[in-house]
């Protein structure tokens, strides 16, 4: 009697159980109509390539260089990415951006800029009417900017450079006529 007891309780608990767990006939239609009227956002397909960042036909091509200058938090250099009016390097519009950035002077031009030589053996000469510079920074740091600068973006081995012909001459560094600029990987920690 006790089991026959025990079994007729526990069926009429899961019963219970069962009914009160199971949605009603009034909150399934509920929530069918509320599936039915919230709106879903329409998410264009893409295929996520380079199909769909075609360039535009209308915007003519330009350079892109780097351009290594003083930081305007630190005592230190940092690159940065730029680019030139066209797709052609020119000198003097590289030097009007280390004007701009703060490393030359105003009024700085290139009397001439020749490379001899080609890949690994690039070296350059670049001879300016005058090299002062505009953040009052060390020789080193000076030399640093403007040779990375050439270097990287005319993809040079060695950078020679001189002030209206003669070997540049500064407070710090004077040159010599062996003496030519290569690229600085230390860039960073110069100055700092």
């Amino acid at each position: 009697m006790k089991k026959w007891f025990a079994f007729i309780l526990t069926a009429a608990l899961a019963v219970a159980a069962l009914a009160a767990c199971s949605p009603t006939a009034e909150q399934t239609q509920t929530a069918a109509g509320d599936s039915q009227t919230a709106e879903t956002p329409e998410i264009p397909m893409t295929t996520g390539g380079a199909s769909d960042k075609v360039p535009d036909p209308n915007v003519d091509p330009v350079a892109i260089i780097s351009v290594y200058h003083g930081s305007d938090v630190e005592d230190a250099i940092v690159q940065s990415m730029d680019s030139m009016s066209t797709d052609q390097m020119d000198a003097q519009e590289l030097v009007d951006k280390l004007v701009e950035y703060g490393v030359l002077t105003a009024g700085t031009e290139v009397l001439s800029f020749t490379v001899e030589g080609e890949g690994e053996d690039a070296a350059g000469t670049l001879d300016l009417n005058q090299a002062v510079s505009e953040e009052g920074c060390p020789d080193e740091m000076f030399l640093t900017e403007i040779g990375n600068t050439f270097i990287e973006n005319y993809q040079l081995s060695t950078l020679k450079l001189l002030v209206n012909g003669a070997n540049y001459s500064g407070d710090q560094i004077q040159q010599g006529d062996g003496d030519v600029l290569e690229y600085r990987d230390d860039y960073s920690s110069i100055g700092a």
